[in-house]
């Protein structure tokens, strides 16, 4: 009897896992140009005001993602280069306070495993983590670009592995499509984000170049508004 019931109980048990699985991992880069898009944000938390700036460009080997995100005395940038199916192949990110570089990660991605190197200033002091990677995992300069190119509609979510750079370990990413917005006379869809920076909302612009009008980042308190020509 106990051999018959763990075959049913893991079967309801994963199978309620399939049964509520996300979308299927496609992704639309069509409307990403050769030129690069650069998209700026007004941010505003409790730390004050700052800017946040996204850069696309589309290139014969993929795409490249380019961050910069400025405060009050606090500089991150982060560069990355992806697959045109968004796999990503290598990433750097660099943290500066008042000037200085105080933390600088690269990532490296392989077909079985993902290589992460941690340089801690002024110490000096390198982390290097190797991870098992047998699929898809996101890199942590995706998170602002995901949303721009899943085929977005009512009620669809999806969840990726995804980097951590602050622990060197993987995570969930899951982003599930809430509703429907208008917001500064764009229509929207509205897409809540899990990732390892806690839970945001963003508004994804519905045509176009699908931008995001704004993102609220629930344990930060930052609101990031786009700066629209």
């Amino acid at each position: 009897m106990r051999h018959q019931l763990l075959p049913l109980l893991l079967s309801l048990l994963f199978g309620h896992s399939l049964l509520t699985a996300a979308e299927p991992f496609t992704v639309n880069t069509g409307w990403i140009a050769d030129k690069p898009e650069m998209l700026t944000y007004k941010t505003t938390s409790k730390q004050g005001e700052g800017l946040y700036q996204v850069t696309l460009t589309k290139t014969a080997a993929g795409v490249e993602i380019y961050l910069n995100i400025i405060a009050n005395g606090f500089t991150k940038t982060i560069a990355a280069s992806l697959t045109p199916e968004m796999r990503p192949i290598r990433s750097t990110s660099r943290i500066h306070v008042n000037g200085q570089i105080s933390m600088e990660t690269e990532c490296s991605y392989g077909k079985e495993k993902l290589h992460i190197a941690t340089l801690m200033k002024p110490y000096n002091r390198t982390m290097e983590t190797d991870l098992p990677a047998d699929g898809p995992v996101m890199d942590f300069s995706q998170t602002p670009v995901m949303s721009r190119v899943l085929p977005l509609k009512a009620g669809a979510s999806w969840s990726f592995p995804s980097v951590d750079p602050q622990t060197n370990t993987i995570v969930p990413l899951t982003l599930r499509v809430t509703g429907e917005a208008v917001v500064r006379g764009i229509d929207c869809y509205t897409v809540e984000m899990n990732d390892f920076e806690g839970t945001s909302v963003q508004w994804v612009e519905k045509g176009g170049a699908r931008r995001i009008v704004r993102i609220e980042q629930t344990e930060a308190k930052r609101v990031s508004e786009l700066i629209l020509p």
